[in-house]
C-alpha cells in the first residue's frame, strides 16, 4: 500500500502545516525541498446553492446588434478579398447612426475602428463610398490607423485602449482590423494554443471589464472543413473556445458577390444568413436566411420547369385528372409553347423531388403504379378545385 503523503513529513513539519491552515490569514501553502512555504493569500469562496441562484436577478445577454452581435469578444473570419473590412466599417456606421445592419436593429453608440493596415486615406475613401459625399459622417466613430502605431498586446495596446475608452466613454464596440497586427510574435517553445490563450485572455479582460464588444477581423484557412465552417478560423482549437461570438463569411464562388454569413456563439442561436455585397453602395445586404433563400430558389426552379408546366396543363385539360408515363409527358410538351428536353428518368425524379410543391402550389397529388414492362404510370389528381379548368379530359392520343 502506498505511503500516505502526511507520513512523509516530520512531526515538526506537520505541526507547521496545521498552524498555517488554521491561521487567521488562511494562506495557501506549497512544499519545496521538504519545507512548507506560504504563498498568496487564500480568499475563501462561498458557493451559492441552486435555490439561491434561481432567486438571483441576472441581467440578460446584452446586444450591440440584436440577435447577432452580443457584448464580449467576437471575430469576423473570411479569406482575403471577401470585403470583410467593408462589412466591419459598415457595421460601425450602422451602430453609430443607430440604424439596422443586415436587417437587424443596432443599439446606437460609439465605435472605435482600428484600421491597422492602412493610412487615413483608406477609411476616408471607404466612408465616402459607403455614405456618399453628401451624407454626414458619424462623429461617434473614432478611427486609428497603422500610422498611429497603437502597439501590440502586452506592449502598449491595452493601455491605448484604456485611454480611448476614458476619452470616449460612448464607445460600445472596438473593431481590430486585422487581429494579426496586434499579436506578439510567438515565444520560444510556446505552442499555438498557449499563444492564442494569452492573446484572447487580454482582449477578453478588456471586453468584460468595460462591458463592451471587441471584434477581431481574421483570416480563414485555405483548407475547407465541410463539417464545421468555424474550424476554418486560423489558429488553434482554443480560438472558438475563447470567443463569445464568431462570424464566418463563405462563398460558393470566390468571385460571386453572394455569400453566407455563418453566426454562432455562447447563449445565442446559430444562424446562416444569405448576404450580397452591393458594389454600388459598397455595403453587404441581407437577402434572407439560408433556408429562406434555398426555398425561394427551389420554388423558382419548380415554377419555371417545363415539366411542371406540362403536367399542370395536362391535368387542367383533363378536368383535374391525368395519367400516363414519363415519356408521354415528354411527348405532350412538344404540343405546348415549351418542350421538355430532359431524359425521361429526370422527369420521374422531378415529380418525386417536387411532390410537395405540386400539392402546395398547384393542388395536385401524384402517385405511380407499375405497369407491363416495369414502366411507371403516373396518376395526377387535383385536390384544390380552384386549380381546375372547365376543360375536358385530354389524352395523349387527342393532342
Amino acid at each position: 500500500m502506498a505511503e500516505n503523503d502526511e507520513t512523509r513529513l516530520t512531526p515538526e513539519q506537520r505541526q507547521t502545516a496545521i498552524e498555517l491552515i488554521e491561521s487567521a490569514q488562511r494562506k495557501w501553502t506549497t512544499v519545496k525541498d521538504g519545507k512548507i512555504i506560504p504563498s498568496k493569500e487564500f480568499n475563501p469562496i462561498r458557493a451559492v446553492t441552486a435555490a439561491e441562484l434561481d432567486k438571483m436577478e441576472i441581467p440578460p445577454i446584452e446586444w450591440i446588434v440584436n440577435g447577432i452581435l452580443p457584448v464580449g469578444l467576437s471575430m469576423i473570419g473570411a479569406p482575403s478579398k471577401y470585403y470583410k473590412s467593408y462589412m466591419a466599417l459598415g457595421l460601425c456606421v450602422d451602430i453609430c447612426k443607430g440604424r439596422k445592419f443586415l436587417g437587424f436593429a443596432c443599439e446606437k453608440s460609439g465605435c472605435l475602428y482600428l484600421d491597422l493596415e492602412s493610412t487615413k486615406r483608406r477609411p476616408k475613401n471607404r466612408l465616402d463610398q459607403i455614405l456618399g459625399s453628401t451624407e454626414s459622417k458619424p462623429d461617434n466613430l473614432y478611427i486609428i490607423t497603422g500610422t498611429d502605431n497603437p502597439g501590440r498586446i502586452g506592449d502598449g495596446f491595452e493601455a491605448q485602449i484604456e485611454y480611448q475608452l476614458q476619452e470616449h466613454p460612448d464607445i460600445k464596440l472596438i473593431i481590430v482590423d486585422v487581429f494579426q497586427m496586434i499579436r506578439q510574435p510567438s515565444k520560444k517553445n510556446q505552442t499555438g494554443y498557449d499563444r492564442d490563450y494569452d492573446d484572447f485572455r487580454a482582449l477578453k479582460q478588456i471586453a468584460d471589464q468595460h462591458n463592451i464588444g471587441v471584434m477581431l477581423i481574421h483570416h480563414t484557412r485555405k483548407m475547407k472543413d465541410p463539417s464545421d465552417v468555424f474550424n476554418e478560423l486560423s489558429g488553434s482549437v482554443g480560438v472558438m473556445g475563447a470567443l463569445d461570438c464568431a462570424w464566418v463569411i463563405t462563398k460558393d464562388d470566390r468571385y460571386s458577390m453572394e455569400g453566407t454569413l455563418h453566426i454562432t456563439g455562447r447563449d445565442m442561436e446559430s444562424q446562416k444568413l444569405k448576404i450580397c455585397f452591393n458594389k454600388k453602395t459598397f455595403q453587404w445586404e441581407y437577402v434572407g436566411t439560408e433556408e429562406d433563400v434555398n426555398n425561394q430558389r427551389r420554388v423558382s426552379s419548380y415554377n419555371q420547369s417545363p415539366i411542371r408546366e406540362t403536367i399542370v396543363k395536362l391535368v387542367n385539360q383533363g378536368s383535374g385528372h391525368w395519367e400516363g408515363a414519363a415519356d408521354e409527358i415528354k411527348q405532350a410538351s412538344k404540343y405546348f409553347s415549351w418542350e421538355i428536353y430532359d431524359d425521361v428518368r429526370k422527369i420521374g425524379k422531378f415529380i418525386k423531388e417536387y411532390d410537395d410543391l405540386f400539392q402546395g402550389i398547384d393542388g395536385i397529388e401524384s402517385e405511380y403504379i407499375r405497369v407491363a414492362g416495369g414502366k411507371r404510370k403516373y396518376l395526377f389528381n387535383v385536390t384544390n378545385a380552384n386549380n381546375v379548368t372547365n376543360a375536358t379530359q385530354l389524352s395523349i392520343n387527342d393532342i
